[in-house]
């Protein structure tokens, strides 16, 4: 499922998007200062719900600084890409390779990776949905990290791949 809207996180505050022809239009947002923070992400479910059936189901775009890329040589075989993601991902992280949750494209040569640790997606996902929105998606704003396209996958299944790429080719 491809959502209309899209929740933008940072550490600054909350954006929400709304899909439109030319791209992603903001819709509202919030300052995680906020003196009351619980009606204010009500109010911009509230605005999503009045803008589209449908409005509190959203992608969750990751603050970049969440998200580990890599940029390695990109080894031919689909195993050797993954051991190479693995290896390059030992120690460049405060997580153990398990705990983390990556995915990677090629262009050929070069191997495009990115990994979040599965913590930051379970407490992403929680944050949002305790305040009734519906997550169905992760993805970042990753301006060309990744050759791919973005995943936008069932948030329960966090043990799946998670396609990290850039918000600009999400469908």
């Amino acid at each position: 499922m491809v959502p209309n809207f899209a929740l933008s996180l940072s550490s600054d505050g909350i954006t929400l998007l709304r899909r439109a022809v030319t791209g992603w239009s903001p819709a509202g947002d919030v300052a995680l200062d906020s003196a009351d923070l619980d009606a204010e992400l009500t109010a911009l479910r509230a605005t999503a719900e009045q803008l589209s059936p449908g409005g509190a189901q959203v992608l969750l775009i990751l603050p970049n600084e969440q998200i580990r890329y890599l940029d390695l040589a990109a080894p031919g075989d689909p195993a050797q890409q993954e051991a190479a993601v693995q290896a390059a991902l030992d120690g460049a992280t405060p997580y153990a390779v398990d705990e983390l949750v990556c995915d990677w494209s090629t262009d050929g040569e070069r191997l495009f990776a990115a990994a979040v640790a599965r913590e930051t997606l379970e407490e992403a996902a929680g944050f949002v949905s305790a305040h009734g929105f519906v997550p169905v998606g992760f993805t970042a704003d990753a301006r060309n990290a990744l050759v791919a396209e973005p995943w936008t996958g069932n948030v329960r299944e966090l043990a799946e791949r998670v396609r990290l790429g850039s918000i600009e080719h999400a469908r």
